[in-house]
């Protein structure tokens, strides 16, 4: 099959594919939807943004995170959030208990002996134990939260000031937002936890997202040589290149960080840009490519509908 030529094909008709990225960012708000209802809140946050002790147990027998909620929270241990990471034919079960601090016999008795069920744990179950104070986990937070806004605002004052264009710059947020929106939607889906890891995944999907993004505005805009469909099939055979590219080098870092030291965050930034990555090509090819083309060939208005409105604001007139 002729890649190009069905490439063409498809940006003849291409308002059939422009729902694909709006599909996907309405099932983003479905997912973060289903997350909340499942867990109480959109994210779940680690450890380190929320203080006190998280603990990973070697669990051999069957066990439902709902149900270890419910045991800390009836030995006064309100709050407390636990998730499964599953390792091949293992399973570990990690524990995010507010403060104060808990040690290491004061959980394996939590766990062991309670008035909903009772598991057999001993020392050698407890993989790791952290705990951190309460004031330093808030303070990260808020540092965490202006570091995401301003990496979003800096990115969009450099695209603004490179295209110096309404509509493709709007067109390249979009697609860098709708990509971190969906990969928070899985996260809350899938129970991943927002932590200094998978924030850092977050921000490092807005550079890869935008990267592929003005490779395809500025072969649009920019260059001269060619058709429309020329320029744009040149971008998608760089961008989809480097987007697979990416997913492949983070797939084999997921399988290989999970394979030598298990479940990590290592492992959590992996998946997280492996999701981000493979998000982007609709919202990239669909989505802005979409609005590119309605754009370069004067099929949008916008232009018309300024200067209209100007008008009718001219005071002068």
């Amino acid at each position: 099959m002729n890649l190009e030529s069905k490439f063409k094909e498809m940006m003849e008709d291409y308002d059939r594919y422009a729902w694909i990225p709006v599909g996907l960012l309405v099932l983003s708000f479905v997912m973060m939807g289903a997350g909340y209802m499942q867990n109480g809140k959109v994210l779940q946050l680690g450890q380190d943004f929320t203080g006190g002790t998280t603990v990973r147990l070697n669990m051999t027998q069957d066990f439902d995170t709902a149900q270890v909620d419910q045991i800390f929270s009836s030995e006064g241990q309100q709050g407390s959030s636990s998730i499964r990471i599953d390792s091949g034919e293992t399973s570990v079960l990690e524990v995010t208990v507010p403060p104060p601090k808990l040690n290491r016999s004061q959980i394996l008795n939590i766990m062991n002996s309670n008035s909903v069920r009772s598991y057999s744990l001993d020392d050698a179950d407890v993989l790791s134990l952290n705990f951190s104070k309460k004031e330093l986990a808030e303070t990260l937070r808020t540092i965490a939260t202006w570091t995401f806004i301003l990496a979003f605002t800096i990115m969009s004052l450099v695209i603004f000031t490179s295209f110096r264009d309404l509509v493709p710059s709007a067109a390249v947020i979009f697609a860098a937002g709708a990509d971190v929106i969906f990969s928070v939607g899985v996260m809350s889906l899938v129970g991943i936890p927002l932590t200094p890891g998978s924030l850092s995944a977050l921000l490092m999907l807005i550079g890869y997202s935008v990267d592929t993004d003005i490779v395809l505005s500025s072969r649009v805009l920019k260059q001269k040589r060619g058709s429309l469909e020329d320029r744009m099939w040149s971008a998608a055979k760089t961008g989809v290149t480097m987007s697979s590219g990416g997913v492949a080098g983070f797939t084999i870092l997921y399988l290989v960080s999970v394979a030598i030291v298990g479940p990590s965050t290592l492992s959590m930034v992996a998946s997280v840009m492996v999701i981000g990555l493979l998000a982007d090509m609709p919202f990239t090819w669909f989505g802005n490519a979409y609005i590119l083309q309605k754009y370069q060939r004067d099929e949008l208005g916008v232009e018309e509908k300024i200067d209209e409105y100007a008008d009718r604001v001219n005071i002068w007139n």
